[in-house]
Parts: C-alpha cells; sequence; structure tokens
C-alpha cells in the first residue's frame, strides 16, 4: 500500500506536542505560560480570518492581530502585526506542481529584516523539505535541508543545518563562516506509526538522543513518553518525561511530569453560550520546596479560537 511518509520536522512532533503544546507560552516557546491573555477569532463571509490575541503580565501589555484567507490556484496568504513593531507578510501555494508546496515570508521588526523560503515537497515513499531564511543586514543564507523515506509506516529521516555566505545585502563575512559553504552536523530520525501508536527516535549532533512514543489510550486519552540523552558536554542528566491528555464533553485535561522535577498541567472548558474557552494553566517545580508553587496563566478564548 502507498505509504507518504512524513517530513522530517514532523518526526517526533506528536510527542513534542503532547509535553509542550499546551503549557508552552505560544510567543515564547519553552517557557511555561504564565500572565493573563485574551484570544479572538471570526471569520468573514468571503473567508478571511481575523485572530487577536492579547496578553497582560507583570504589568506589560503585549497585542496581535493576524489576517489570513486563501487565493486562488490553492494558495493562501497571511499578515501578522503586534505590538513590538513586527510585521509579517507570507504566501503558500500547493497548486505549482503535483506533491509540491512552496511558501514566501517576508518579515520586519525593529532588530533584523528577514526573508523566508520554504519549499516542501512529498509523494508516496519520499518526503523533502528545504527552508531557507535570509537576514537583511547579513551576509549568510542559512536553511535546513531534510528528505524522509517510507514504507510500510516505517519512515526514515535526515536533516543538515547549512550556511551559504551570500555578500548579497551587507560586504561582511561573519566569523566562522567558509567563503562558498559550511555544513553542520547531521540530524537522523526513525519513526514507525501503527494503528493506535506512534514511537520515534532521533538522533541529534553533538549525541544527543530522544526516544518517544504516543499512543491512543482511547478515543478521548492520549499518553505519551519521551527519554531524553542531552548532548555531549551539556549540563544535565538523562531524564525521562511523560505526558496525558484526556478530552471530555467540554472539560479537557492535560498534564505532563519529568524526572528533574517540573510538574505542569493545564485544564480547560468549553461554554456554547458565550462560545468560550477557558484555560488555566499551572507549574511547580518539585526541588524547590516551599517555592514550589510557579505563576499561573489564564486564557480566555471567544468565538473560534
Amino acid at each position: 500500500m502507498p505509504f507518504t511518509p512524513p517530513l522530517f520536522k514532523n518526526i517526533g512532533k506528536g510527542i513534542k506536542d503532547l509535553l509542550t503544546k499546551k503549557f508552552d507560552d505560544e510567543k515564547e516557546r519553552g517557557k511555561l505560560f504564565t500572565g493573563e491573555v485574551l484570544k479572538f477569532k471570526t471569520k468573514s463571509e468571503d473567508g478571511v480570518t481575523i485572530a487577536s490575541y492579547t496578553k497582560y503580565k507583570k504589568g506589560v501589555f503585549f497585542s496581535e492581530i493576524t489576517a489570513s484567507g486563501s487565493l486562488p490556484k490553492k494558495s493562501s496568504f497571511k499578515l501578522l502585526l503586534n505590538s513590538d513593531r513586527n510585521v509579517e507578510l507570507s504566501a503558500k501555494s500547493k497548486g505549482l506542481y503535483k506533491g509540491l508546496a512552496a511558501e514566501i515570508a517576508a518579515k520586519a521588526s525593529t532588530k533584523a529584516h528577514k526573508g523566508v523560503l520554504d519549499l516542501q515537497y512529498t509523494q508516496d515513499f519520499f518526503a523533502a523539505q528545504g527552508k531557507f531564511t535570509q537576514t537583511f543586514d547579513k551576509s549568510v543564507l542559512e536553511g535546513e535541508i531534510s528528505a524522509t523515506i517510507g514504507e510500510d509506516n516505517l519512515s526514515v529521516g535526515a536533516m543538515v543545518p547549512v550556511k551559504f555566505c551570500t555578500k548579497t545585502f551587507a560586504p561582511k563575512v561573519p566569523k566562522g563562516v567558509d567563503e562558498a559553504f559550511s555544513l553542520e552536523n547531521f540530524n537522523l530520525g526513525v519513526q514507525m506509526d501503527l494503528k493506535d501508536m506512534s514511537c520515534n527516535l532521533l538522533v541529534k549532533p553533538k549525541g544527543a538522543v530522544e526516544l518517544g512514543f504516543v499512543q491512543d489510550v482511547s478515543k478521548c486519552t492520549k499518553l505519551g513518553g519521551k527519554f531524553s540523552v542531552p548532548a555531549e558536554g551539556a549540563k544535565g542528566s538523562p531524564t525521562v518525561a511523560l505526558a496525558m491528555s484526556k478530552k471530555m464533553a467540554d472539560v479537557s485535561l492535560h498534564g505532563a511530569f519529568d524526572t528533574t522535577g517540573n510538574l505542569k498541567g493545564t485544564i480547560s472548558k468549553k461554554y456554547a453560550d458565550p462560545k468560550l474557552t477557558a484555560s488555566l494553566t499551572f507549574g511547580m517545580d518539585l526541588t524547590k520546596g516551599s517555592d514550589l508553587i510557579q505563576p499561573v496563566g489564564l486564557a480566555i478564548a471567544l468565538g473560534d479560537a
């Protein structure tokens, strides 16, 4: 039976999402969500979706608004503006060629202006991606090139970061980058997708290893775990992390724990009238004694957000 393997970036995505997506700050990945957030999302009759995000944390407001919609020939666009004076405009097309998707984006901020090109190609037994970013005040084009092959629900892939010296937008070549081309360390990945379970192995540069699984225990319950070995010379020791999510009629529960003593949880409840979802996120560091409870996060999502 024909089998289309995942892109390399999606190998292990199931356990990564289960361990982080419901607890991480949407705008600061890797940090526990704290503060208060109000989200709103609506779709107009002509197919344009408007979404807003407003956050209050430690006396500081942050706001962001996005507009997205469809274009002819299986294409779409997205415009993002936020209070940090960042602007992003992107267009994506899936109609250029069978199996080929292309996205081009321009990003402007007070720190840097960037252009991004993302090419993805998927067919039976094969998937590939090339994503490249040019920072306009530098002479380096950075990117990632990856490929995955698969058969009978088994996928094997590799990804390598690359750097090209362009000298197009700046005359100075940054230190540590070869004049024409520099190749970094490979990342390798393997994933087996079963009926109700997915297992994956990721081998990263300098000996870092991640072994994970996600299982659908039932239609409403999902369980996952990951064993991680840090890179050579990095701080820390091997860790084990476990996560579980359970969805009921209008309530969702998510929890995660790892052997460093971090415990995270999110409780979400949906309301029909008015149409909104309220979420409470909390974290604990069990190694800190009386200071184990961290600040909580409260999110209210209106409409389809």
